[in-house]
């Protein structure tokens, strides 16, 4: 299998860490091999490769590097954050009368994306409904509500 590689972008943690917590939890892997699978599941000149290349890669450091991983680009409340500004990005500019509207396929896939993230960030609908329904029928087409 190979590794999915993390460049720093704070919506592609999860999928990242996902995968790259198999190898954490390896108990059979020492630190230091761990520490450079880590290395390599990082994209060269990246935002977390420097974090990674700003410790010596020894064994001694690996805890340490993936805790200024996870605070860095791993909190939960900057990842929820994210995650409702972009929906809060596809529902502006497909309420708009813009050009760059979304189809009703891609709309549906984007914003179902998005939800299934929050939703394992633990934002579930039935917490957040009364917000996010009135925000996401907002931008539908009104042949859509219609139906």
């Amino acid at each position: 299998m190979e590794l999915r590689k993390f460049g720093g972008d704070i919506k592609e943690w999860l999928g990242f860490w996902n995968q790259f917590e198999k190898i954490h939890e390896d108990s059979d892997l020492q630190p230091a091999d761990k520490f450079q699978y880590l290395i390599q599941s990082t994209h060269p000149s990246s935002a977390a490769r420097e974090l990674v290349e700003s410790y010596p890669a020894t064994g001694e450091n690996y805890e340490l590097v993936i805790e200024a991983m996870k605070q860095r680009f791993g909190r939960e409340e900057i990842l929820i954050e994210v995650y409702v500004r972009e929906l809060l990005q596809i529902v502006l500019i497909n309420a708009s009368n813009s050009k760059s509207k979304l189809t009703l396929s891609s709309l549906y896939n984007k914003l179902s994306s998005h939800l299934r993230a929050l939703s394992s960030l633990g934002v579930t609908t039935e917490k957040c409904a009364a917000m996010l329904y009135p925000l996401v029928e907002s931008c539908l087409p009104e042949e859509v509500l219609m139906a």
